[in-house]
């Protein structure tokens, strides 16, 4: 009798129970937790990309367009200076100077001009001085496709900002 009290009592017991809720959810919380930074960093990066977009177009549309202010604007939306040296890290970790398009509009009196990062290897207007542009692809510190078992998911995939001004110089 006193060890069928003993059996039921030990099966009665709920010492363990919230334990063995964390287990259940840990890996939920893990991937909730990786996609959340993953998101937070894509939405810096393209902000960081957006304003410097915005700044070397901006520099662009009250300057002329020769070789020199050309490069200047790409140097702005590149490190974030009008002249990057060596040591300048880019804005952006994995940002190349090629990965910025310069483009106008207009001819023969400019009109608009354009900074970009395009989404695909589509050619840059030849007329600002530029050659062809390649994408920039965010890196994402977590790989959240291997977390699911899925290679397909992936965000690793091109930040594409653009900004247009008119252009100011007659």
């Amino acid at each position: 009798m006193i060890g069928l009290r003993r059996i039921k009592k030990f099966f009665r017991r709920e010492d363990g129970g919230a334990l063995a809720e964390l287990a259940i959810l840990m890996p939920f919380l893990a991937l909730m937790l990786a996609a959340v930074c993953e998101i937070g960093r894509f939405f810096q990066n393209y902000t960081t990309l957006s304003k410097a977009t915005r700044t070397a177009s901006r520099y662009l549309s009250n300057h002329a367009l020769n070789h020199v202010e050309i490069g200047r604007a790409n140097n702005l939306a590149y490190c974030g200076k009008l002249v990057c040296g060596v040591s300048d890290p880019p804005i952006v970790n994995g940002l190349l100077a090629t990965n910025i398009c310069i483009e106008t509009t207009g001819s023969p009196k400019v009109e608009t001009v354009t900074v970009r990062i395009p989404r695909d290897t589509s050619p840059c207007n030849p007329t600002a001085g530029a050659a062809a542009a390649t994408p920039y692809v965010f890196r994402p510190i977590f790989d959240i496709g291997a977390l699911l078992d899925n290679p397909t998911i992936s965000m690793a995939v091109p930040i594409a900002p653009r900004t247009t001004m008119y252009y100011m110089i007659d």
